[in-house]
């Protein structure tokens, strides 16, 4: 039972007078147990939570080691796709100081001497780092990619949205037609492009979507903090954590919005897949929806980006191809 100050000084008289005494250590020495144990669970409470209690250097290798196997699988298919020589030899390059710093974290050899800093690094850090540099170069590289995409696709989009949205030649497709009436005269639309009057509001949303995407990767790109970030001479493990995933996300991004602009040629182009729908039958290829590589409705400048996208190597799709196989118009 725990012993209560207030209730032990109403016991004043002398007969209780060492009855209190002990009681008033007694108290004390309970109060004191107490805030111990406040004090103990508090500091659990904010270890657990706030990130001023750094880990230790052996659990942060583990993060930086799964970290770094997860994103440079991720990245090999990007440098195979996109990469210039100066990247593929920087991935190279990553990829050779990851395996000498995992041969080491397997040692439980996790950190070294960094003479031009005069510190301490965990080996994992300068990975990260150089990682990071490379995704700069290569978020940009998608950024300007789908950018290219956007714009080309804009162009035949616009013009499906005005000649068959509302008003202008839409009375053409709506009322019916009298076969008779209509022998030896011109109609005003090709039959090939019927299905673009039903599809102009999913092209629409379309390149919204893929606009709307697209810009929210330029604005994580020319974000202050990026800029600030990246000018900094000495970057923490926030520093180079918030880069590589924020050129990550950049990346995945662009992919999306790349793929949006893809799906408006696979609707304006519809009719490409019938025109050759023998060589499809001839080499059971289906066509509801067949891979990018045999999908003559993405042009052929962009099916490296298509396959990009569902994280496939556009020089292994590539020797799939039939050599009598029908390429798609490419467009500039």
């Amino acid at each position: 039972m725990y012993c209560i100050p207030d209730i032990c000084m109403l016991k004043n008289s002398l007969a209780h007078a060492d009855t209190y005494k002990n009681c008033s250590e007694e108290c004390k020495a309970m109060k004191n147990i107490h805030v111990k144990l406040i004090l103990s669970a508090l500091l659990v409470s904010v270890s657990a939570f706030n990130p001023l209690f750094a880990l230790s250097t052996s659990a942060k290798s583990q993060d930086d080691y799964i970290y770094l196997m997860h994103h440079l699988r991720d990245v090999q298919v990007m440098i195979e796709n996109f990469a210039n020589d100066e990247q593929k030899k920087k991935y190279e390059e990553i990829s050779s100081d990851f395996r000498n710093a995992a041969v080491s974290y397997y040692a439980h050899d996790f950190v070294f001497f960094d003479k031009n800093a005069k510190k301490h690094r965990r080996k994992f850090f300068l990975i990260k780092l150089k990682l990071a540099d490379l995704l700069d170069g290569m978020a940009q590289s998608y950024l300007s990619r789908a950018n290219n995409i956007l714009q080309g696709v804009s162009k035949d989009s616009f013009s499906i949205l005005i000649k068959f949205n509302k008003g202008g030649y839409r009375k053409y497709f709506t009322k019916a037609i009298d076969p008779v009436s209509m022998i030896g005269g011109d109609r005003i639309y090709k039959s090939e492009e019927y299905h673009l009057y039903y599809n102009k509001s999913t092209i629409e949303r379309y390149l919204r979507k893929g606009y709307k995407i697209y810009q929210d990767a330029e604005n994580i790109y020319k974000n202050p903090d990026m800029n600030v970030i990246k000018n900094k001479k000495e970057k923490n493990d926030y520093d180079v954590d918030y880069m590589v995933d924020s050129f990550l996300t950049i990346i995945k991004n662009c992919r999306e919005a790349k793929q949006y602009g893809i799906e408006i040629y696979k609707i304006i182009r519809k009719n490409n897949i019938y025109a050759i729908q023998n060589k499809y039958d001839t080499y059971n290829i289906p066509i509801s929806n067949p891979e990018p590589i045999f999908d003559v409705r993405i042009p052929e400048n962009y099916k490296i980006d298509a396959n990009d996208n569902i994280r496939l190597i556009h020089s292994h799709e590539l020797k799939k191809l039939p050599a009598d196989f029908p390429k798609s118009p490419s467009v500039e």
